[in-house]
């Protein structure tokens, strides 16, 4: 590829958006859809990046400077603050986009754009339909779901997946040579095949001991049956919420590992996998945290 994305994998993803850039065919919108921590958010600011500089996203440029800083006076971001995105801040971002630009484009960069309340999507809508000239749209979502069907009809989809544990196993030991086995396997089966989780965690060590202390309380978890010590966990665990979803993934493939190394697949360990799928679902629905983790507990 011609440009460095800064990310691993999704190669046909980024071929596609570079033969846009190529052919002068750029859509006026761009939605990057895709689990978190896989690089989208990555790509929409390097995209981002690359439109705005005119020496080829030389990184030298006052504009490639500007943006790299996040500075630039021509892209707008609206990050991830797990805020929902009001009505009122569209409409700041509308006249923002209307005022005379300074470089070749108008940029708006949104991230987790099923954040919109109803009321902002709608006043967005007007905005996509008939956008200022030379403004581009580069959105992400981790749900797709959650946008209104009229926006995803005005946008250029691409979708970004989670990478199979071979694939991304024989590019951390490409990226990592020096790092041992048991570590990149680790790393591996951590970050549940997000690419951009995998090198958190490989340029992170204090974030992935987190993760093998996480580790290591499964391990415990599924050899003692002690129902007082899972709770007192759960308890702790709800004042931590950011460890919540990293509990749960590694929970799910500490245990499928062990049902793909057995013989047999009992019906009791195939239930505890779809018991905490259900958890992780029912704890996106907001329902009460610690009710919801006892009751995993319990069916462990």
């Amino acid at each position: 590829m011609k440009y460095n994305w800064s990310i691993i994998g999704h190669e046909k993803q980024l071929e596609r958006i570079e033969e846009d850039i190529k052919s002068d065919n750029l859509a006026h919108a761009y939605l990057l859809v895709g689990p978190n921590s896989v690089g989208k958010s990555t790509v929409a600011k390097k995209l981002a990046g690359i439109l705005q500089c005119e020496n080829d996203f030389c990184h030298k440029c006052k504009n490639c400077i500007q943006t790299e800083k996040g500075c630039h006076i021509d892209i707008c971001e609206l990050v991830d603050d797990k805020e929902s995105i009001k009505i009122g801040t569209m409409r700041k971002i509308v006249e923002h986009l209307a005022m005379t630009r300074q470089s070749k484009y108008k940029i708006l960069l949104i991230q987790r754009l099923e954040r919109m309340t109803i009321e902002a999507a709608n006043s967005f809508l007007k905005t996509l339909e008939e956008p200022p000239e030379n403004t581009i749209f580069i959105m992400t979502t981790n749900n797709v779901s959650l946008i209104l069907p009229t926006i995803i009809s005005r946008v250029r989809t691409i979708r970004f997946n989670n990478v199979s544990y071979s694939y991304l196993s024989k590019k951390l030991v490409e990226l990592y040579p020096n790092s041992d086995e048991e570590t990149l396997n680790k790393v591996n089966l951590f970050s549940t095949g997000k690419t951009g989780k995998a090198v958190q965690l490989m340029e992170n060590p204090e974030v992935l001991a987190e993760y093998m202390h996480l580790y290591n309380v499964v391990q415990v978890f599924l050899k003692n049956k002690n129902v007082v010590d899972r709770f007192s966990f759960v308890k702790n665990l709800t004042e931590e919420p950011a460890q919540i979803e990293v509990f749960l993934n590694i929970l799910l493939h500490v245990l499928r590992s062990k049902v793909l190394e057995g013989s047999d697949k009992t019906e009791s360990e195939i239930n505890m996998l779809l018991k905490i799928r259900e958890a992780g679902m029912l704890l996106k629905k907001n329902v009460n945290t610690r009710l919801v983790l006892e009751n995993l507990m319990l069916s462990l």
